[in-house]
């Protein structure tokens, strides 16, 4: 468990004591944000670069966000990750954006320059690094389906629409989720061959060989809208939560399965290469989360 910094009417509070930076501080902010491995990832990134500057776990809310940003309170901080639910929020109040964040409508990664937010977002190539990797055919898929609606699925949705798949479905349980979700697609080029649907139970096994990408909040358990077993072709299933986010539960007979440890490395050490450039200590990020 990451300790915890918090913005008080005051000023920074480290696990409920005073805080003041020491230099230029750099975190991940989210809520919650005490189960991220992303503290120990890039502190361990840090010190192997011999860079001084600390990386904490950034508790902090969609309203604080603002005053962050044009308080004194964000005078030291150089940049930062963005997790749930922040990651729309970020990208409105950026300065700047890259083409990837400006397309996703979500950012993940900030980067600080004369107090101006400049965004990108590090999660579509994350996750399509590990799935070309963890998919074990030659070509992709015939059929990708998205569980969730938010900024991480968006994510999913660009990579796999990047990685050549011809049907992307995403499923979602709230119908402004969907209409959300649906708007954003409407605007890309591979509208096509993507819809959105309800969040369902799904068919006994799948009839083809799929893809499935869990996006759904933390704790909340996913093989209900999974088969319960995988087709003859095989299926992966890639969850992007790990830890103490991930529900007690074992994945569909048959399938192959990643948590979203693998993904967290990839997109972190692309954050760490836009944030100080290379090399990216790949060995040292890779030991600290386990």
């Amino acid at each position: 468990m990451s300790e915890i910094l918090e913005l008080g009417a005051e000023g920074w509070l480290l696990d409920g004591a005073p805080w003041e930076p020491h230099g230029a501080f750099y975190g991940v902010m989210g809520d919650p944000v005490g189960h991220s491995r992303s503290p120990a990832m890039h502190n361990a990134a840090l010190a192997d670069r011999e860079i001084d500057a600390d990386y904490l776990a950034i508790r902090i809310q969609p309203g604080q966000l603002k005053g962050l940003k044009s308080g004194p309170h964000g005078q030291d901080l150089a940049g930062f990750n963005a997790t749930a639910p922040l990651k729309e929020a970020v990208s409105a109040l950026c300065d700047g954006r890259t083409d990837q964040a400006r397309s996703l409508g979500a950012v993940n990664t900030v980067k600080v320059e004369d107090g101006k937010w400049l965004g990108h977002n590090t999660d579509s190539g994350g996750i399509l690094a590990v799935l070309s990797q963890a998919w074990d055919q030659t070509t992709p898929p015939e059929r990708v389906v998205v569980l969730g609606a938010g900024g991480s699925a968006r994510a999913a949705i660009d990579a796999v629409a990047r990685w050549g798949v011809g049907e992307i479905e995403v499923r979602n349980r709230s119908a402004a989720g969907q209409e959300r979700v649906r708007t954003w697609i409407q605007r890309q080029d591979f509208a096509d061959r993507t819809h959105v649907t309800s969040l369902r139970t799904e068919e006994p096994t799948s009839a083809v060989g799929t893809v499935w990408i869990c996006c759904l909040a933390g704790g909340v358990a996913a093989r209900p809208f999974l088969p319960v077993a995988a087709g003859s072709s095989g299926d992966l299933l890639l969850d992007l939560r790990y830890g103490n986010q991930l529900p007690v539960e074992e994945p569909p007979l048959g399938f192959r399965y990643h948590d979203g440890k693998t993904v967290l490395l990839m997109q972190g050490g692309l954050s760490f290469g836009w944030w100080f450039g290379p090399p990216i200590p790949w060995p040292a990020m890779s030991a600290a989360i386990g």
